[in-house]
């Protein structure tokens, strides 16, 4: 399918090789080139840049060129103007070519420029200690939408999640439950495990500030976790079981499913940590120090790392610790050994089994286990994950020592997204204070259903349930838009006069065009032939304008997925909508007076619509057919 992004590129190239053909030196000339805001469809002044270097005129260079460029498909004309050369496409051709295979292909829109490459994805690895609260979310939405972009771009993509049952804030939590009575927890009180174990995590956590001598039990709670067969173990693993199950909840109620959970409990009883750091050893990466500030600790000494990125550089600290002093892994050693086993450089005995029948996406889930079968997870050509912008350089450190044991190809394989923190209007939300306590993931949502209901105008052609079916949509619609429209390395402060915008810059008004779109298709009752399009069709500037908007979809969708930015996906949409609406204001669609011209634009009125639900499904967002 042509673009006005691939016109460009081949016209980038045309310019090139006529400059030269007049003797032009011509570089980088894809920079002169872009869409028109003036005279034609796109400009070039490439002109100006050689004019300079000649120091002669603008136009007469411009001429030049223009006599040396050779015919290009879909250009009606070529004109120059002021030292411009203006390109003038063949409007009826370009149109009729976008518009027919947008409408053939609409059950099979995308890409394949993964060529079913492996992707692994790993999202949310929120600790098992309370309910998500919406810093948690960004993640987990951000992660679904970046995995979404690898699949529509014909990447193989595993989802999967980490559970932290080994850490300090699970065996807090854990020895809250040992010592539940002193606690002060109203018990017997009927609620989601997440929700009682936050309770009890926060409750033990303000017990142990007050007494922290008592912290050391904490410490041997944890110590015996980690041993297999302990009464701790066995407990910790029911815990964590018992809140990964009420998570879910959480999960399928945002639409956001994975494929497998690895535990860090399995991780340290495949002994990853251990055959990683006899593969550093070997490769003399790493140091045992007898004494001194690291003595008795495994070690990285910073200034041994080969072409040290300037993130290295400057740094207080000369080392990074893999192993304590007591024998503790670091999480950058477990990072290290788990992205060793995430791109299949290290090997393993896990064994999977289905921890949830189906899914109601329809699929399993799977976790790791004592018990089970070997499986097909990691192994993957890239594997990517997604943490607060807290942890970019534990994230860079282990692209660093991948790099250095197995080469700079397979660090490449590695890619951290860091993203800002979430706050509400009245502030930020941490777990181990509580003040995720009555806003919650689950709150949000609840309150975003709330709002979109009262948002929503009346319809009388609407039943209750179907408003009620339309405020989910659009409410969840809402708030995963509201997370993915600005840069993932950028904080949010979440407001909800503009994630429920139904004028712009939001999900509901994506949402809303679509609808009016699905109107327009529905009151016309046409049963149009797209392949006889009327060639004067799209010589309105708005309907070209749209239809050049549409025609952008695959190479959109193909930059948000190489770039890792969902909010790409976001600013199209929002432009793609707002060219939509100035559409239907300026061409009266269903009272062309020709009928051919009539369904021309019908024709336009479905692709945009084809094109529209397909972003949107990218970010995990779904269409509403009425509003």
């Amino acid at each position: 399918m042509p673009s006005i992004t691939s016109i460009i590129e081949e016209l980038s190239g045309a310019l090139s090789a006529a400059a030269n053909g007049c003797g032009y030196s011509a570089d980088n000339v894809g920079a002169t080139v872009g869409i028109s805001k003036s005279i034609g469809d796109i400009s070039c002044s490439l002109a100006f840049k050689i004019a300079k270097e000649k120091k002669a005129n603008p136009s007469d260079i411009a001429l030049n060129i223009v006599k040396k460029i050779e015919r290009q498909k879909f250009v009606k004309k070529v004109t120059v103007e002021s030292g411009y050369i203006n390109f003038h496409l063949d409007r009826a051709s370009f149109s009729r070519s976008v518009i027919n295979d947008i409408i053939k292909e609409s059950s099979s829109l995308g890409s394949s420029v993964g060529n079913r490459k492996k992707i692994l994805v790993e999202y949310v690895g929120v600790n098992p200690v309370h309910p998500w609260h919406i810093g948690q979310l960004r993640n987990a939405i951000l992660g679904d939408a970046i995995a979404n972009m690898h699949e529509k771009c014909g990447y193989s993509v595993e989802r999967q999640d980490y559970m932290d049952d080994l850490g300090a804030q699970a065996a807090e939590a854990l020895w809250g439950t040992m010592h539940i009575n002193e606690l002060g927890v109203e018990q017997g009180k009927e609620r989601r495990f997440d929700y009682s174990i936050g309770e009890i995590y926060v409750a033990s956590h303000k017990l142990l500030e007050e007494n922290p001598e008592r912290k050391s039990e904490v410490k041997n709670v944890l110590s015996l976790m980690e041993q297999d067969g302990t009464y701790e173990s066995k407990l910790s693993r029911e815990m964590c079981e018992g809140y990964l199950e009420a998570e879910r909840k959480t999960a399928f109620s945002y639409g956001i499913y994975q494929d497998v959970v690895i535990w860090e409990g399995d991780i340290v009883r495949q002994m990853l940590v251990e055959k990683m750091l006899e593969i550093l050893e070997k490769k003399g990466i790493t140091k045992k120090p007898k004494d001194g500030k690291y003595g008795n600790c495994v070690i990285i000494e910073l200034s041994d790392i080969r072409d040290a990125p300037k993130e290295l550089q400057g740094l207080r600290e000369d080392a990074k610790v893999l192993i304590r002093n007591d024998g503790t892994a670091t999480y950058l050693a477990k990072d290290i050994a788990f992205f060793m086993w995430k791109l299949g450089l290290i090997e393993t005995n896990f064994k999977f089994y289905k921890f949830i029948e189906k899914q109601p996406n329809g699929k399993s889930l799977f976790t790791t286990g004592a018990s089970g079968s070997s499986m097909n997870f990691g192994s993957s050509d890239m594997a990517i994950t997604l943490t607060d912008i807290r942890q970019n350089f534990e994230q860079l450190m282990v692209k660093i020592v991948i790099g250095l044991v197995y080469g700079k190809e397979k660090a490449e394989g590695i890619r951290h997204i860091g993203y800002g923190i979430v706050s509400l209007e009245s502030g930020a939300l941490a777990g181990r204070k509580g003040t995720w306590i009555g806003y919650t993931a689950d709150d949000l949502l609840r309150e975003a259903r709330e709002r979109a209901h009262k948002a929503i105008k009346p319809n009388a052609e609407l039943s209750k349930e179907e408003k009620e079916k339309i405020a989910d949509k659009v409410g969840l619609g809402a708030v995963k838009f509201e997370m993915l429209k600005m840069s993932p390395e950028k904080g949010i402060v979440f407001s909800w006069d503009k994630a429920l915008n139904f004028e712009g810059n939001s999900g509901p008004y994506c949402q809303y065009t679509y609808a009016r779109a699905t109107r327009i298709l529905e009151k016309s009752g046409s049963k149009y032939d797209y392949n006889a399009l009327q060639s004067d069709a799209f010589e309105n500037d708005d309907s070209f304008s749209l239809v050049k908007m549409i025609s952008m979809y695959k190479e959109m969708a193909e930059k948000a997925c190489r770039e890792g930015r969902p909010n790409s996906i976001t600013d199209y949409l929002i432009d793609l909508a707002a060219l939509f609406s100035k559409f239907y204001e300026s061409v009266p669609i269903l009272k062309e007076q020709s009928k051919e011209k009539r369904e021309s634009m019908l024709a336009l009125v479905s692709s945009f619509r084809n094109v529209m639900k397909f972003m949107l499904s990218i970010l995990g967002i779904e269409v509403i057919e009425r509003m």
